[in-house]
Parts: structure tokens; C-alpha cells; sequence
């Protein structure tokens, strides 16, 4: 379940025009593994000549292993290892928890090339001091591109009459991960300094909301780019 909360954050037009940015809280899925490969299969199937990229997000060295073979089975182009979800999951050694980390996410990056046939891309998390130590750690372990930004550690407000963090379901809460627009110089800032260090492909991520936004990750060194919160608002 994804739970985006846009109300009491500053630059949100409630007409539902404009978006500065969103707080989401995404929880693990309880969609099965095997509902998600048959969908992958299908979209390969479907559409042939676009790229399929998995994001994948698990544990240990055998959970990695048997997840890339599965995904690469079901026809997937590429790879994206997220090592930046900003709900960190460090008792599962998963997310930012890694991706804060650049001696563990080299030796996890290790597992995933071990078995890989097609090119692996590993998603950076903001939430670090410097930005180029995890991006050279995929480097040194061969990864074949890197994504940034991820979403940035957030809490969205808090319930004064109820002394809660929100969005509060009961009386418990979570932080989140902040991302659209608002975030934008933040990755533009984030990108010019892994382009520096960082030889290959680099796809850029981060409140890319239209064409010039994307020319402008581009122009620091970004060779692609995604779009995720402008599909979402604005359809």
C-alpha cells in the first residue's frame, strides 16, 4: 500500500493544479512475487521493443540471487537495485539502511552481478553526507549505472490536538520519504556531483515535472531521466 499525503505541505494547490512536492509512505507490498512477474511477463509480451526495468529491493545473498534469475526469466531489459527507499529497513539490511552504507552495498551489488545478464543500475539514496561514496562504491563493484535521487526523509506534519506525526492511522505514524518538485535543486546539486566521479550512464531522478526540468538533469550529466510524482498528479 502506497499512502501519499499532499495536505498541510507548503505550495500544494488544492484545485489540483500545481504539486511542490508529497510525502509518501510506502509500505511492503502484499502482492505476491509471482503476480508481479506474470505482470512483468505481460508487459514484455505486450509491448516487445520498450524497455522493462525491475526494482528490486530484498535481503540475503540467496534472496538476491533467486529474485534477479525470476526477474531476468521474465524478461526484463534492466535492473534497478534500490538501495535509497527511505523507510531504511535496516533490521533487513534493505533500502537506505544500504545504500547509507557503501562497503555493504558493495559487497550486495557483488551478489547481484554474480548472476546478472543484464545491465544492473543501483538507486542512490540522498540521505547520506556525501553522495559520491556510495556512487563509487557501485562503481568499484561493477555496477553498470546508477539512479539518483531517491526520496529524501521526511515527516509530513503533526496532529497537535492528537500529538501525532501524520498521517497518524490509530495512534501510530511513520516518516516518509519527501519527492517531487520541491526537491528538484536537491538532485540537480546531488547529480553535478556524482557526474564527476561516476564514468557511466547515470539516470537522474527528482521532481522532473516537465521538458526543460529534464534538459536541465541532462545538462549536469544525467543520461536519462525518470518521472514518477508528474505521472501520478497530473496523469
Amino acid at each position: 500500500p502506497i499512502v501519499n499525503v499532499s495536505s498541510r505541505l507548503a505550495g500544494v494547490d488544492h484545485g489540483g493544479r500545481k504539486l511542490a512536492g508529497l510525502n509518501n509512505i510506502e509500505l511492503i507490498t502484499d502482492r505476491t512475487l509471482e503476480a508481479n512477474l506474470r505482470e512483468m511477463a505481460q508487459v514484455k509480451k505486450n509491448h516487445p521493443k520498450h524497455v522493462l526495468v525491475a526494482s528490486l529491493m530484498v535481503s540475503t545473498r540467496e534472496e538476491w540471487r533467486e529474485l534477479v534469475q525470476k526477474v531476468q526469466d521474465a524478461g526484463c531489459d534492466a535492473l534497478e537495485l534500490n538501495f535509497g527507499c527511505p523507510h531504511g529497513m535496516c533490521e533487513r539490511g534493505m533500502g537506505s539502511a544500504v545504500g547509507a552504507e557503501p562497503e555493504v552495498m558493495k559487497t550486495t551489488i557483488g551478489w547481484v552481478m554474480e548472476v546478472a545478464r543484464v545491465p544492473v543500475i543501483v538507486k542512490l539514496t540522498p540521505n547520506v553526507g556525501d553522495i559520491t561514496e556510495p556512487a563509487l562504491a557501485a562503481l568499484e563493484a561493477g555496477a553498470n549505472a546508477v539512479s539518483l535521487i531517491n526520496t529524501i526523509k521526511s515527516v509530513a506534519g503533526v496532529d497537535l490536538d492528537r500529538m501525532v506525526p501524520l498521517p497518524a492511522v490509530g495512534k501510530s505514524s511513520s516518516d516518509g520519504g519527501y519527492g517531487g518538485p520541491a526537491v528538484k535543486p536537491i538532485a540537480l546539486h546531488m547529480l553535478g556531483q556524482v557526474a564527476r566521479v561516476f564514468p557511466k550512464p547515470i539516470s537522474g531522478i527528482g521532481g522532473i515535472a516537465e521538458w526543460h526540468d529534464a534538459a536541465e538533469f541532462m545538462a549536469l550529466g544525467s543520461t536519462t531521466v525518470q518521472v514518477c510524482t508528474a505521472v501520478m498528479h497530473y496523469g
